[in-house]
């Protein structure tokens, strides 16, 4: 059985297929032969090439035209398509991944804050119920699992436990910003997150080396992934033409150029 292949459009298409195609000269009293790259007429129907997916859209002539002619190029803002189009999804995939670290080390910090300012009342209440469950017998500090991590908790001083609190908090807002710059697809959150994540690989590894866990894997393996893509994908630091070569590429895929070359001649 022959493999389906997938279209080499398929994030243009989805990207219409939620947010709706992109036309020019909707509003256009005339169509001329020279408007064939984005319109053509027949009849009373026109067809409309959409600028993102390259789909023809069929649309009646408009009954109230809102303009003589159809847009010139410099009127018209172009949609992201082509590699720059995919780079958005990637990066917005990462953006996504940073949110929810922001979520995790912003809930872990305001639980350090509220356990240093109960600190006494919390280790009098976590005793208790430990010795309720013992029977009244010490084992509380041989507990292990999440109950364990909570009785080492009671080691560390309220200062201590604020400290930590407010490390969290610095890199939640580092990862926010991160998030925030790769959403809109800033060149300057892609150096950032390159060089927050690839500090952290060391240590993962690390890590790895004392215990191992799927969880520990699977960060490894995705905060390698991020690093590899940002580096080699995105050409930063230079590498492999740096960021003239980067916008040649958007250019080549996402431009005018692009869209003539998807274009099919006009039939005469």
């Amino acid at each position: 059985m022959a493999r389906r292949r997938r279209p080499s459009n398929r994030y243009e298409l989805l990207t219409c297929a939620w947010s709706g195609h992109v036309l020019a000269g909707t509003d256009a009293a005339t169509i001329t032969p020279d408007d064939a790259l984005l319109v053509r007429e027949d009849g009373t129907v026109r067809l409309h090439r959409c600028l993102r997916c390259d789909d023809w859209v069929q649309r009646p002539v408009p009954e109230r035209p809102g303009r003589e002619q159809v847009e010139g190029r410099d009127e018209i803002a172009l949609p992201l398509r082509g590699a720059a189009l995919r780079d958005r999804y990637v990066l917005r995939l990462i953006a996504l991944d940073r949110a929810i670290h922001v979520v995790v080390l912003t809930s872990l910090a305001i639980a350090l804050f509220t356990f240093a300012a109960h600190d006494q009342v919390l280790h009098r209440d976590y005793q208790n119920i430990m010795d309720a469950l013992s029977g009244g017998a010490p084992g509380a500090s041989q507990a292990r699992g999440i109950v364990g991590y909570l009785g080492r908790a009671f080691k560390y001083t309220p200062s201590h436990l604020r400290i930590l609190g407010g490390v969290l908090l610095a890199y939640a807002a580092l990862e926010a910003t991160e998030m925030v710059g790769l959403w809109l697809n800033k060149r300057w959150a892609e150096y950032l997150t390159f060089i927050a994540t690839t500090i952290l690989v060391p240590y993962e590894v690390y890590e790895l080396t004392i215990s191992v866990s799927v969880f520990k894997l699977v960060t490894l393996v995705i905060n390698l992934a991020v690093v590899i893509y940002l580096l080699f994908a995105k050409r930063l630091f230079g590498l492999r033409g740096g960021h003239r070569a980067e916008q040649a590429r958007r250019e080549l895929s996402g431009g005018w150029g692009a869209i003539e070359r998807a274009t099919p001649a006009l039939s005469v």
